[in-house]
């Protein structure tokens, strides 16, 4: 259970094998990256996804509308999804460990820092006020002003942030999660069951954080259903 929350987030992005002409194609080549980040994960080529990573990040953060986006959130909780995994799998030596978690908290505290600010500016817009600001933002851009899917292309990332708002606190969720993890290996129970109260405040199907609170109790971890697991709640 461990595992999967510090691992939870790497699938986030499998469906970026569906990639479609509207997608903005100055970020298009990060998007297709991400089709090799399960290979990597799957292999636990930790410097593979790292290299990865960074590769992705250059891409995002050369273009000002990406810069603070909540995809550049997505980039830090999984290279910290990385040094969590690191610490809690390898037989490494204590001081290594520590390392890695204190890694993996760095790269949290800054996902979560994209996420809320993301969200504070892109939380409460409307459809239309959302379809502006992209609009005012892409066609100033000469990389696309010309290009003659751009209606296409604005409509597609207006979709897009209106999809990660929803996945957004569910992202949030998995990150405190994992701060509670790493305070819960630090035997600072308080703060770990703080981090795992915020995490269902966000997400109240949040199977993880339970767990780990269960642990904190001494209780055994609940088992999910099979229809829990093929039927989950809707995502509100």
């Amino acid at each position: 259970m461990v595992i999967l929350a510090a691992v939870g987030i790497v699938i986030a992005w499998t469906y970026y094998g569906n990639i479609n002409k509207s997608v903005d194609p100055r970020v298009r080549q990060a998007q297709i990256m991400y089709g090799r980040y399960n290979r990597y994960a799957s292999t636990n080529d930790y410097d593979g996804v790292l290299a990865l990573l960074d590769s992705i990040e250059n891409i995002y953060s050369s273009i000002p509308h990406y810069r603070n986006s909540y995809e550049m959130g997505v980039i830090e909780n999984n290279r910290a999804s990385v040094f969590l995994t690191k610490a809690l799998s390898d037989p490494i030596r204590e001081e290594i460990r520590q390392h890695y978690f204190a890694l993996a908290e760095q790269h949290l505290l800054k996902g979560i820092e994209y996420y809320t600010t993301w969200m504070d500016f892109m939380g409460n817009q409307t459809e239309e006020e959302l379809n502006v600001f992209v609009e005012k933002e892409f066609t100033s851009d000469r990389l696309l002003n010309n290009n003659e899917k751009l209606d296409a292309i604005i409509r597609n990332r207006v979709k897009e942030i209106m999809s990660a708002r929803i996945e957004t606190p569910r992202r949030l969720s998995v990150s405190y999660t994992n701060l509670g993890i790493i305070s819960r290996h630090a035997n600072q129970v308080e703060e770990a069951y703080d981090y795992y109260v915020k995490a269902l405040d966000l997400w109240s199907e949040n199977h993880a954080a339970k767990n780990n609170i269960n642990i904190l109790f001494g209780k055994p971890p609940e088992k999910q259903s099979i229809l829990r697991k093929l039927f989950p709640p809707e995502r509100k």
